[in-house]
């Protein structure tokens, strides 16, 4: 060896050199290494697992917001169609309650009508009767003050303002017993 340039105490010391430096490496060093390697990969396990559990999660989330955006349409569209019910139930109301009041406007004016068709036809009476007196006044030429006269009078006037009722309603059967008794 030594035509090499090698020499045997150097070679030997060397290798037992590199058996210490390797048994110290593998005694304390490699397992800082691989201790170290070990919780690297275990990191990045842990990165990749929380990476696809976060991305389940998204998904998750994701079909949530789609469902709460599809019950909150759902319900808009609940809450419309009340709420048109409600509108469609308030204008019926309000379409009876002016139907009513329109009918009791009718009424009402019916009812005036009719008070004012009676309060004429008193007046008109009243007027026969004194144009009756005033007429016999003149026929007879005296005067016709008794209450028996003007009792007589109004009653002939009610008798053909009846007679007059009757011709007008021809189906009633007292009509012809009345015509018959102004004749």
């Amino acid at each position: 060896m030594e035509q090499l340039g090698l020499s045997l105490w150097n070679f030997l010391a060397q290798i037992v050199v590199f058996l210490v430096v390797v048994f110290i490496l593998a005694k304390w060093a490699l397992p800082l290494v691989t201790k170290f390697l070990d919780e690297r990969a275990n990191v990045i396990q842990r990165g990749l697992e929380d990476a696809e559990t976060a991305k389940r999660q998204l998904n998750e989330a994701e079909k949530r917001v789609a469902e709460m955006i599809e019950q909150a349409r759902l319900d808009g569209q609940q809450a419309l169609s009340r709420a048109t019910q409600a509108g469609e139930h308030l204008r019926a109301e309000v379409e009876q309650q002016a139907r009513q009041r329109a009918d009791d406007i009718l009424s009402q004016a019916q009812k005036n009508i009719e008070q004012q068709i009676a309060q004429a036809k008193s007046e008109l009476s009243r007027q026969v009767s004194d144009l009756a007196i005033l007429a016999a006044e003149q026929v007879i030429g005296h005067s016709m003050n008794t209450d028996d006269n003007r009792k007589l009078v109004q009653d002939f006037v009610a008798h053909a303002s009846q007679a007059s009722q009757n011709s007008q309603n021809p189906q009633n059967p007292q009509s012809s017993q009345t015509r018959d008794l102004q004749c």
